[in-house]
Order: C-alpha cells, then sequence, then structure tokens
C-alpha cells in the first residue's frame, strides 16, 4: 500500500480532469463500478514506487479527459451517432504473435482508418495530418510517449509506440476501466479477478461511440482495429461489430509466454516495488491462457468464414502477402497504392530498427511443458510445433 489512496481521491481525480478540460459531462455512470474495482486493488494489493503512483494516477486521469472529450465531441457533432462501421478489420491474435506489425502494414492503405495514439487518448474528429504537428493533444502524447520510453529504454525494441501510428483498442477500453493492461503494470489481483467476469459489451459500445467520432470526417473508410484483448469477450466484440472481419494471428506459446513477461516485466520495472518474477510468470501464463480458452469456446460459436487465421511465420517472412490472401479471403480489394504504401512503411521500419529483444523461458521460472500441456488443444487446432526457444528477435 502506497502514500497515495487511490479510493479516497476517485471524486478529486475527476475534478482534476473536469478542470483540465472545462468539461463536466463525463458520459453513463456505469464505468464507476470498474474504477473503484480498480482503485481499491491498487490500495490494497499494488506495491507502487513513487512514480508508480504517479503514473497510475495519469493513466486514470488521462482516460477521465478521454472520456469528457468524447462526450463532448458528440454534443458538437451529434450527427456523428448515424456513421456506420461496416465490417470492419479486427487483429485478435494472443500478444507477441506479430499483430502490432500486421496492424501497422494495414492500417498504411489509404482506405482503411486506425486508431492513432493520440486519437484514443484524446478523441476528435481526425485533423488533416498536416495539421496534427500543431495540435497541442498531438504534441502532449508525443511528449508522454517520450516520458515512457525514457522511463524504460529498452521498450523500444520491444515494442513500438508512436503519437502518430495505430495503437492497440485497451486505449479506448481505458475510459471504462476494463482491460487486461492493468495488470501488465501493476500488481492488482482482486481488480483482475473481478475483470475476468466483468461483461464487455458496455465497453464495446464504448469503443463505437469513439468510433464513430475519431471517424466522423471520413465514414467510407474501412475501420481497422486490433488488440490482445479482444481474446476475453468475442461475444462481446460481436454484439457491437456483428460483422467484424476477424484476423486472428497465431504462434507458438512456448516462445509467446516469456515474450509477453518481458514485455510487461520492462513496464512494470520503474512503477513497482518488491516484484516477485516468478509469480508474475505464473499469473501471465494464467491471463492468456484463459483469453485463449474462452476465444476458442466463443469461436466455435460463429460462422467459421468469419475468421481468417495467420501463422506468425508467415508475417515474418512476407507480410504483404499475408495482407493480400486477407483482402482476398474477406473480398477486400488489394490496390496497387495500398501495397506501395506498405512497402514504403516496411523499408522505412525495418525489424529490428530499435534492437533486438532478448528474453528466455526459465526466467519466469515457467516450465515448457506446461506451456504445452496447458496450450494443447489450441496449439492442436492451429497446427502449433513447440520447440523451447532460447531467446529470439521479433516482431511485436
Amino acid at each position: 500500500m502506497g502514500a497515495f489512496q487511490f479510493t479516497g481521491s476517485i471524486d478529486a481525480m475527476h475534478t482534476s480532469a473536469a478542470q483540465a478540460r472545462g468539461l463536466n459531462d463525463f458520459g453513463d455512470p456505469s464505468y464507476r463500478e470498474a474504477l473503484e474495482m480498480l482503485c481499491r486493488s491498487l490500495d490494497e494489493d499494488a506495491s507502487l514506487t513513487p512514480i508508480g503512483e504517479f503514473a497510475l494516477q495519469a493513466m486514470i486521469g488521462d482516460a477521465l479527459q478521454a472520456r469528457l472529450l468524447c462526450e463532448a465531441g458528440h454534443h458538437q457533432f451529434p450527427e456523428a451517432r448515424s456513421n456506420q462501421v461496416t465490417r470492419p478489420l479486427v487483429i485478435i491474435g494472443l500478444p507477441r504473435t506479430g499483430t502490432t506489425a500486421l496492424h501497422h502494414l494495414i492500417a498504411q492503405d489509404p482506405k482503411i482508418q486506425a486508431l492513432e495514439h493520440w486519437l484514443e487518448r484524446t478523441p476528435k474528429p481526425r485533423p488533416s495530418p498536416d495539421a496534427w504537428s500543431s495540435d497541442e493533444d498531438f504534441l502532449a502524447s508525443a511528449e508522454r510517449v517520450r516520458m515512457i520510453f525514457d522511463r524504460s529504454p529498452e521498450m523500444k525494441a520491444i515494442h513500438e509506440i508512436e503519437a502518430h501510428l495505430p495503437d492497440e483498442c485497451w486505449n479506448l477500453f481505458a475510459q471504462n476501466f476494463a482491460h487486461s493492461s492493468y495488470e501488465a503494470n501493476a500488481h492488482v489481483p482482486s481488480y483482475a479477478s473481478w475483470w475476468a467476469s466483468c461483461d464487455m459489451t458496455p465497453v464495446y459500445r464504448r469503443h463505437l461511440r469513439n468510433v464513430q467520432l475519431i471517424g466522423h470526417r471520413e465514414p467510407e473508410k474501412r475501420w481497422l482495429f486490433k488488440d490482445a484483448t479482444h481474446l476475453f469477450d468475442l461475444d462481446a466484440l460481436l454484439a457491437v461489430y456483428p460483422d467484424a472481419c476477424i484476423i486472428q494471428t497465431h504462434r507458438d506459446p512456448v516462445s509467446l509466454i516469456p515474450s509477453v513477461c518481458s514485455l510487461c516485466w520492462t513496464a512494470r520495472g520503474a512503477l513497482n516495488e518488491n516484484m516477485d518474477q516468478a509469480g508474475f510468470g505464473r499469473s501471465t501464463l494464467e491471463l492468456w491462457h484463459r483469453g485463449i480458452d474462452g476465444m476458442m469456446q466463443a469461436r466455435a460459436r460463429q460462422p467459421a468464414a468469419q475468421f481468417f487465421d495467420l501463422p506468425f511465420e508467415r508475417i515474418v517472412s512476407d507480410p504483404i502477402r499475408a495482407i493480400s490472401d486477407i483482402y482476398d479471403y474477406f473480398d477486400i480489394e488489394f490496390t496497387e497504392e495500398a501495397e506501395s504504401a506498405m512497402r514504403d512503411f516496411r523499408e522505412q521500419h525495418p525489424k529490428g530498427k530499435h534492437g533486438s529483444h532478448q528474453y528466455s523461458l526459465e526466467e519466469w521460472s515457467l516450465n515448457e511443458s506446461e506451456i504445452r500441456e496447458r496450450f494443447g488443444d489450441y496449439m492442436r487446432a492451429h497446427g502449433l510445433a513447440s520447440s523451447h526457444v532460447a531467446s529470439n528477435k521479433e516482431y511485436s
């Protein structure tokens, strides 16, 4: 338990967010249950450093400000609610299965729109890109990213984040305080237990509300979403986006689980005291086994044609060809302009640009045979051979 009391500061954090934006409408108040559970767990379970307390306060404050901006945007542009989000592409793979590389490449298609990091944090109708460099919200977002990498410089080699690039949907889920990333940043088992049985349907409705606002000026462009959190409640995702075109990436869990541990541990380093590396390895294994198990059960209830399965090796070896096959499968035109833009982006962002990501299974006290057993049904369903890999250079 740290010096700062999150639970006792919930009202104060709302007041601070309202004063920062000069707004007071936070929208549907149902999000407060999740926020209260998170704050209670931070108070009772977590062991945050002073930097960690500041960082978690900032995460909560940013999410509250994003709620205010979303509501204000819909008041200003009420017609945004009528925007139809038809057949969005949704990438749902486990972490460290090539989803970020795939996400960034598909987003280069001029007929595609994705959720840029800065607009997820400060939702508004997407301005013209040539105006971003003078936008105060964009500049603040870029500075926030710089601070993240200053605090954990090794993160750049593990997971690429830039204010102008597409980012994961959890940044919108944060407005409802319901997603898996809090478990990556702090030890919050009581919150995690609550979130495990949380109905994500209201979270996806909020997601849609933001998407309609951000894409207000370009409703003709197809949407692209990506997040590992989508694994946990496919039924909720499809309740809000029933015609989603789902791309599921796949990789040997014996390689990806220690990679996830390494990514999240790096983010945790400056934020937490008394960290238990073996315990974190165990909780990470449990979390993502639950995610993939739930996905398999939910996916079995859906039409098989709604899913495109993509092995990690195909993303690494020939991502452009893989994307062409995705487009063909979902009957989307793959234009020369799109292919050229993707190839240009790949040349400008080569694999290993920020260094290599090194990790091992043993440092998390995890056992290869146990991972094989826990993920056995998943591995057999998707033909994933397992072979222990001590370290790797990889796409995220």
